[in-house]
């Protein structure tokens, strides 16, 4: 449990260092997976595409913030 919460509070930190990066359908995705804890299905409904696109988005856009964390630093930055 301590580490679900651990990796939800790193997510959220890593969306709001990189989210200007993301393109708006990415950020928007994630806000409402993420922030508001909208289930798959919900956000496919609203943004009219499958349950399968929004988990693609999701897990492609945390990978890429995994990828700018390595590379820029700012999340580990802040934590010196």
């Amino acid at each position: 449990m301590l580490d679900s919460t651990r990796r939800r509070q790193r997510q959220l930190r890593l969306l709001d260092l990189y989210g200007p990066l993301l393109t708006d359908h990415q950020r928007r995705i994630l806000h409402l997976a993420w922030e508001l804890d909208w289930s798959y299905g919900e956000i496919a409904e609203r943004e009219r595409v499958s349950r399968t696109a929004v988990y693609d988005v999701i897990r492609r856009t945390a990978t890429n913030l995994d990828d700018y964390e390595r590379k820029l630093g700012l999340a580990r930055a802040q934590h010196v």
